[in-house]
């Protein structure tokens, strides 16, 4: 069925950045309503059709719960899992006291159920994020991020290049991960000439990204130990990243699966690593799990000697490498053009606007 048009929206929108560079901005509500041609506003005292809140609203604002105009909640990360009631309360506390939540000091995942809740629509990034939220409201919608900014990169022949260099992208946040696996990394530089790119962010926030600002050369540091020594931060931008994977022979995404909010994040990563015409490792998270089955390939590292074999695996067969990167690509221009998340961003302001 092709794209029926809608008439042209007035969109409100409570953003994660208030710049709207993020990518939870960016590659989501952005990239959809700049293409389809809406307008979108923060001002949500105007006139909008329909009011879009990411998870950095205040869910309880008297804006988002006497508006006359439907309300879409885009949530991206699994806060409806929290680690444990401690740290879940905490963050509740932290956002209260900051300011972005108004009202009762309460859990942060009950405010994200109760806006779930009340919420026309619900959208957020992953099949696995979205059994936890349809009990909630079984109007949800699951769209994966847009990745149009990173051009689809052929894939190169690791030998072509000097020595062995491994590539990881993504925030600081998610950097911890890399310790899992450090012992691995180090039995790989043992009998290699090896070095890592970490494309990232050069400085961060520790604390709810808005305090104590860090650096995160220092932050490898800690999870690398004289690993680091092989590692270089490069400041994160499409270029760069692109310039980056042409260089690298293989990409690593590991995660800390004991933590359910890193555990539940979508496969984005992955996907953007086949674009850029790169093999990828990745833990055995849902997601990863899941994609790495549809498309038949080696990626999910269950342990550190599944993360040391398959990345030598690959390094050193270059015909093994090409085969994955090639059924990932296939697998992203079947389930993951732009046309596809457009149509799925259309059914989901169809589903509220009546």
């Amino acid at each position: 069925m092709g794209y029926r048009k809608m008439k042209k929206m007035r969109i409100g929108y409570w953003p994660i950045s208030t710049s709207m560079k993020s990518a939870g901005d960016r590659r989501r509500l952005l990239f959809w309503a700049q293409i389809r041609g809406h307008e979108v506003v923060t001002d949500l005292s105007q006139k909008v059709d329909v009011i879009v809140a990411s998870e950095m609203a205040d869910f309880n604002s008297i804006v988002l719960r006497k508006s006359r105009a439907p309300v879409i909640f885009d949530l991206v990360d699994a806060y409806l899992s929290p680690r444990n009631p401690y740290e879940d309360f905490a963050r509740g506390v932290a956002k209260s006291v900051t300011g972005q939540i108004s009202g009762k000091i309460r859990p942060f995942s009950h405010h994200v159920s109760d806006f779930c809740a009340i919420s026309k629509a619900v959208i957020c990034s992953s099949i696995e994020q979205g059994a936890l939220i349809q009990p909630h409201n079984l109007n949800t919608h699951i769209i994966l991020d847009s990745h149009e900014e990173i051009p689809f990169v052929e894939f190169g022949d690791p030998f072509g290049k000097q020595g062995y260099r491994i590539l990881w992208e993504g925030q600081p946040a998610t950097i911890g991960g890399i310790g899992l696996i450090s012992t691995a990394i180090t039995k790989l530089a043992q009998t290699n000439n090896l070095s890592m790119s970490f494309v990232t962010d050069e400085m961060y926030f520790e604390i709810m990204n808005r305090f104590s600002r860090r650096s995160t050369v220092a932050l490898l540091k800690n999870h690398l130990g004289t690993l680091a020594n092989y590692a270089k931060v490069i400041p994160w931008s499409p270029a760069n990243l692109v310039s980056s994977a042409m260089l690298s022979n293989i990409a690593i995404i590991p995660i800390d699966t004991s933590v359910p909010i890193q555990r539940l994040k979508p496969e984005n990563r992955l996907l953007i690593m086949w674009r850029l015409g790169l093999p990828c490792l990745t833990s055995d998270s849902p997601a990863y799990v899941r994609v790495s089955t549809e498309v038949e390939t080696i990626t999910v590292c269950r342990n550190l000697d599944e993360w040391y074999q398959n990345a030598v695996r690959l390094l050193s067969d270059p015909d093994l490498a090409r085969i994955q990167v090639t059924k990932g690509q296939d697998y992203l221009r079947q389930t993951h053009s732009k046309e596809s998340l457009l149509k799925k961003w259309d059914l989901a302001f169809d589903s509220v606007m009546g």
